[in-house]
């Protein structure tokens, strides 16, 4: 009995790298995304440091050149805040696509592993028809012989 070898592998072969690739690439964005959450909730908890002194420092009556340096270093904040979101977004909208990505190249290696596994199956049911086939021709021959015939 002959193996079956399946004749596209070698393409089956590349789509799995492919698919590790990109398995890879997603969670890399992933990880930048969650990398820069971190950083958007360094820069929130410092804001709100910043606040908490500035609320402090009214009751104790501070320099007004000091107060207002303390302004304009949490608009500075905010203004990085949102540089942040916006990036964050953008690191997300990435991830959502190496997601999509990934999720046809998994559906594409699926599709190619069910016909492997279909001509696996037909190729196994033709085995087993020459198989028979031959068991079929052996029995004739002896059906044949024990009749003193000759086939």
């Amino acid at each position: 009995m002959r193996a079956f070898k399946f004749r596209l592998q070698p393409v089956l072969d590349l789509r799995e790298q492919e698919k590790e690739t990109l398995q890879q690439r997603y969670h890399q964005a992933r990880e930048r995304c969650r990398n820069r959450r971190e950083d958007l909730q360094k820069q929130q908890e410092t804001k709100k440091t910043c606040l908490y002194e500035l609320e402090v420092g009214e009751k104790k009556r501070i320099n007004p050149q000091e107060r207002e340096m303390q302004w304009i270093y949490i608009e500075l904040l905010n203004a990085e805040m949102d540089e942040v979101r916006e990036d964050i977004n953008r690191l997300e909208k990435i991830a959502r696509e190496r997601f999509r990505e990934l999720v046809e190249k998994l559906r594409e290696e699926k599709s190619l592993e069910k016909l492997k596994e279909n001509l696996a199956q037909a190729h196994k049911l033709e085995q087993e028809r020459a198989n028979q086939k031959e068991i079929d021709e052996m029995g004739q021959q002896l059906f044949h012989l024990k009749r003193g015939e000759r086939f």
